[in-house]
């Protein structure tokens, strides 16, 4: 769990595309996530989460798309502005099941959860470029 200062913020109902910046470093990345109970219309601004506020959670790659195996080293991509979009080279670490796996990946040089939309077959140790969404699932209250 790592904690993300918002540099700027985007609502569309109750998405959220959000530019954060790691707490303590000079990496910037644009994510995606769910405000499940603030609905806005017409780009309003969210009475709940506003620049400068800091989000806490775990950050995954979901909605993988495309996926194939690759012999590169590492890295990332996120070229779309305003947008979750990510391509990036990741190492299999754990593979969960046949939709899922943690990787170890450049974005934060840690694992990261990676969930395809279709059944895969990686096994440990394998590098695989992938195009999904940079997801923020974010610590719940308590």
């Amino acid at each position: 769990m790592r904690k993300y200062v918002i540099n700027e913020i985007f609502t569309d109902g109750y998405e959220r595309f959000a530019v954060i910046q790691v707490s303590g470093k000079d990496v910037k990345l644009n994510v995606h996530f769910l405000e499940y109970d603030e609905f806005l219309e017409n780009s309003e601004a969210s009475s709940k989460k506003k620049k400068g506020d800091i989000l806490e959670g775990d950050l995954s790659i979901e909605l993988v798309s495309f996926s194939q195996k690759i012999d590169e080293e590492l890295r990332y991509y996120q070229e779309i502005q305003k947008s979750s979009h990510i391509e990036a080279v990741v190492e299999v670490a754990q593979v969960i099941d046949e939709y899922s796996l943690y990787a170890l990946s450049s974005i934060l040089e840690d694992r990261i959860l990676i969930e395809f939309e279709s059944a895969i077959d990686y096994q440990r140790g394998d590098r695989i470029l992938i195009i999904g969404s940079l997801e923020m699932n974010e610590k719940e209250e308590e």
